[in-house]
């Protein structure tokens, strides 16, 4: 109970996981304490669960899978890196995003990137409509600004891409169908293209959610866990999997794989635990067919330069470039209202979306 300055007495109320119950606070600390108690409770309820069926479920994938050991070596000369990044402007008046794609090459360091593209959408149009617009074009540059990189510059001994060379049936709904038409085009020219230039390819999927290899292994309805965190307690640092196909996987879910099935080349995958880090899951490594006979070497190359947080030095810098941050989105819009103060147009026409002004300096 607590007094206000007009006299009314106003009680503050937090709610225990019992419906019905309530418990008279003081502060809004015990609503923190309380939170946090439930959580605890929660999480370290559903470990104690699933620790033993985890194990289980491990030994048997151990049984099932044939895993190979990895070595830190370097087939690989030249090596070139390409990420993408992405960051929204959210104003009142609409959302705006910026997407750029780079390319970091090893040895020399050079980068290479294409034109950045923007994009603004009102707010008729859904969030997850507008999400999903972002996500795809920003895959599409991905891999344009690789194929471009090709072309342009001459090619690699290796190629790597943040991301999947395997997209699951989510992607057939994401964004317009311009959009995907463009992904998947950009997919196509650049599979196509490696394969010309001898150019060995493979997609680095730092966090992958897929349950490919669960389906797989026809272990889906004994578990709701994704690949990465079985296999986090399956494998030992500098292990792989063996090679599968993940569209095989899909097709026991689904019956049909329509966006992969307009991608030219087979894509196969495997997971690889590439640092002894206990937060760090495996990666999964997606790689057409004609790099299939490469496969030991990347996984070995992958496993050699992983010196941070698992990932692959030439995906690491990539990253490190082209990683769009809220600070620099902040500065920019520190420089709008500059620029728009001078002219004197109205500085109300830059107001932010509500409750977003701390962190855009405002």
């Amino acid at each position: 109970m607590s007094l206000c300055g007009s006299g009314i007495r106003v009680e503050v109320l937090t709610y225990k996981k019992v419906i019905g119950e309530a418990k008279p606070s003081l502060s809004v600390s015990s609503l923190y304490l309380s939170m946090r108690d439930l959580l605890l409770e929660d999480v370290c309820s559903d470990i104690g669960q699933d620790s033993p069926v985890v194990q289980n479920l491990a030994s048997r994938i151990r049984t099932k899978v044939s895993l190979f050991k990895m070595n830190k070596q370097e087939a690989f000369t030249y090596v070139a890196g390409v990420d993408a990044g992405s960051q929204i402007l959210p104003l009142a008046s609409r959302r705006y995003a910026v997407i750029s794609a780079l390319v970091y090459s090893l040895p020399s360091g050079t980068k290479y990137y294409l034109e950045p593209e923007s994009i603004s959408f009102p707010y008729t149009s859904a969030g997850e409509k507008y999400l999903g617009v972002v996500n795809i074009r920003r895959e599409a540059k991905l891999y344009e600004t690789a194929c471009s990189y090709i072309e342009e510059k001459g090619t690699v001994d290796l190629l790597l891409i943040d991301g999947p060379l395997y997209f699951s049936n989510w992607w057939k709904m994401a964004g317009k169908p311009t959009d995907r038409k463009r992904l998947i085009d950009a997919i196509n020219d650049l599979v196509t293209l490696c394969q010309e230039t001898d150019t060995v390819l493979a997609g680095i999927v730092k966090r992958p959610s897929a349950r490919y290899l669960v389906y797989n292994l026809d272990l889906q309805h004994e578990t709701d866990l994704p690949d990465s965190f079985l296999l986090h307690h399956t494998l030992k640092p500098g292990e792989r999997t063996e090679v599968f196909s993940p569209r095989t996987a899909v097709r026991k879910a689904v019956r049909d794989t329509p966006f992969m099935d307009a991608i030219r080349c087979p894509i196969y995958s495997y997971y690889c635990k590439l640092s002894k880090d206990w937060s760090i899951t495996p990666v999964r490594i997606d790689i057409p067919a004609f790099s299939l006979g490469h496969l030991e070497d990347i996984a070995n190359y992958c496993y050699s330069t992983s010196f941070w947080n698992g990932i692959p030095l030439p995906i690491l810098k990539a990253d490190e470039e082209v990683k769009i941050t809220k600070r620099f989105i902040k500065e920019v819009y520190g420089d709008m209202i500059s620029r728009v103060s001078r002219e004197t147009i109205g500085l109300e026409y830059l107001v932010p979306y509500w409750g977003e002004r701390s962190w855009m300096g405002v």
